[in-house]
């Protein structure tokens, strides 16, 4: 079964390759990337909300944990990470289906997702939370990212094979993206600078409530509050997903009005060792009050974030660096090019199948040996040898010992017949 998985993968991304384009020209970029932009700017959800703002950079970052390759399983029971973003891919894949003999839909995913992340960041600058400065080309206070074609698209999206390792709200984001995308603490604070964007909602995640005031507009405002001396408390919280009562702990500032989770303070703060449904061990603001109650150390990383919080468009920048990065993942170089330029074949892939182990070097070959004469019959011939010599040796001098030598006998003479006479 996972052979034919394996298989069923490689040849639907040689049949995707083979029909879409070799060649993507810049006016099928300009109109594919204007009208995900239409979509983006007009679609909002019962709240007022831009909802694929946040939910197309979510989107993009879930499918590039492995491979960025459009395969997205929505199935809730099988990848839970994934709640909701069955709500962006459904709208998403209506414009996708216009572009199919274009581009893969791993490519239109990236386009997307640079398209929105410009969007989202011209948004900060209409609202004035970034200035352009003057005469710098490229505007400074976006995001400027780049746009690559080559992407595979896998073979089917509800064949994901292994399920993809979707960080949860426990886990500490610098070793989480360090093992996994081969990010550096710089670029895991600013790829963390997307919870900016978006809210939290109970039946996706178990945890609610909102980031930041603005919800669609990019800029440094998720970590200006963090780093601002704002008291965070943590509060239980029992929820319901999937008909199942679970709980969580979520951090949220005095009046309740803005959230945070576990891996968000992580950047700043050292939790410790987490207890049951992730309780920290500590506090952040204010001060303990009582002896047991401790105050929770910084993070040796946390001077980035107050980088972050002192300039937004050093955080925009290193946003923008961070997600070229994580949409190249698990590509070599020389697969992905450029608008206008020949998308080269996809190189053959020397991973193993899923579930087999990979052959590791072969072991050196050792120089011939000279044969042995025999050894172990040759011991024994020497060992017979001293046993018969042995058993020899005490078989004289018992000779010796039971059987004394005869004396000799006197020579006879005149009076020795004579006795000889008598006794007779």
């Amino acid at each position: 079964m996972k052979v034919w998985l394996a298989m069923t993968f490689v040849l639907s991304a040689w049949v995707q390759a083979a029909r879409c384009q070799a060649f993507i020209s810049k006016e099928q970029e300009i109109q594919m990337s204007m009208d995900i932009r239409n979509l983006v700017a007009n679609s909002f959800d019962e709240d007022g909300l831009r909802f694929l703002v946040p939910g197309i950079i979510r989107l993009c970052f879930h499918d590039c944990v492995i491979i960025c390759d459009g395969c997205i399983d929505t199935r809730r029971k099988v990848q839970g990470g994934n709640n909701g973003l069955a709500n962006t891919w459904l709208p998403l894949k209506k414009l996708y289906n216009k572009y199919e003999n274009i581009c893969s839909r791993a490519d239109f995913f990236a386009l997307a997702c640079t398209v929105t992340s410009d969007y989202a960041a011209e948004r900060g600058e209409q609202e004035g939370l970034c200035v352009p400065t003057p005469g710098v080309v490229p505007n400074d206070c976006r995001t400027n990212m780049e746009i690559l074609w080559g992407r595979r698209t896998c073979a089917v999206p509800q064949l994901v094979t292994p399920v993809r390792n979707i960080p949860n709200a426990n886990e500490d984001p610098y070793k989480w993206f360090g093992e996994n995308m081969d990010m550096t603490p710089r670029e895991a604070v600013c790829l963390m600078g997307s919870h900016t964007l978006g809210k939290l909602r109970s039946n996706e995640t178990g945890f609610s409530g909102d980031y930041t005031p603005q919800m669609d507009v990019l800029s440094n405002e998720f970590f200006t509050m963090m780093a601002s001396g704002t008291s965070w408390k943590q509060h239980k919280k029992n929820v319901v997903i999937d008909e199942f009562p679970q709980t969580r702990f979520q951090w949220e500032n005095p009046d309740k009005t803005f959230t945070r989770v576990n891996s968000d303070m992580m950047l700043m703060y050292d939790l410790g060792k987490l207890r049951q449904h992730g309780e920290a061990e500590c506090l952040i603001e204010p001060l303990p009050k009582k002896k047991k109650e401790k105050h929770c150390k910084k993070q040796p990383h946390w001077v980035i974030v107050e980088e972050m919080a002192a300039d937004n468009k050093a955080f925009i920048a290193c946003f923008g660096a961070a997600m070229n990065k994580m949409m190249r993942n698990g590509y070599k170089e020389g697969e992905l090019v450029p608008t206008g330029q020949i998308i080269p074949p996809p190189l053959p892939d020397t991973t193993p199948a899923p579930g087999t182990a990979q052959p590791g070097p072969s072991p050196p070959v050792p120089p011939p040996r000279r044969p042995a004469r025999r050894p172990a019959r040759r011991n024994r011939n020497k060992k017979s040898r001293r046993k018969q010599k042995s058993k020899g040796r005490k078989r004289n001098r018992l000779q010796l010992v039971g059987n004394p030598a005869p004396t000799p006998r006197p020579q006879a003479g005149p009076l020795s017949l004579l006795t000889n006479l008598l006794s007779i």
